[in-house]
């Protein structure tokens, strides 16, 4: 187990990569985050009623022809795209944790929509844990989502995390 000395090393460490001037990205953000979904139509219905994200767009899945892949609006030009496999048992199944999964995707949001969300959240008996003033939840999919009130604008590599 490393130690708290360690790890303050370790962070140290790491922050040498962070530039000293300029720090803008090659790229221009990410446009969608892919993810294996169980049954397409308990997340449509999760994010539309309870979450307030619409689902913008249904078509086959171009890689494979028995998937459909369905995108929804998590805002900032920003999608989840959701792929369903129900031909293949193994996509089904919930993904171990550990490295290269995703721990939860952080949403920006007002504290208005946040006490909004909240109240579809309890309305529907959704889980959900507040910490920090972020509020925490599980999609059909079990992935993680983070709602996240940074208010106002926020600078490039912000997180609340």
């Amino acid at each position: 187990m490393e130690t708290n000395k360690q790890m303050l090393m370790r962070r140290e460490h790491l922050r040498r990569w962070i530039p000293g001037g300029e720090s803008e990205s090659s790229t221009r953000g990410a446009n969608h985050i892919a993810v294996f979904a169980r049954d397409l139509d308990a997340t449509a219905r999760f994010y539309t009623e309870v979450m307030g994200m619409p689902v913008i767009e249904v078509v086959g899945n171009l890689d494979e022809a028995q998937s459909t892949h369905m995108n929804v609006n998590i805002g900032g030009g920003m999608m989840l795209s959701f792929f369903d496999f129900p031909h293949v048992p193994r996509l089904r199944r919930r993904a171990p944790e550990g490295t290269g999964n995703v721990m939860h995707i952080a949403i920006d949001i007002t504290e208005e929509r946040k006490t909004e969300i909240k109240a579809r959240l309890a309305a529907a008996d959704v889980p959900h844990l507040e910490m920090d003033g972020s509020v925490y939840i599980k999609d059909p999919n079990e992935l993680g989502i983070e709602l996240l009130p940074l208010g106002g604008e926020r600078a490039p590599g912000q997180s609340g995390d």
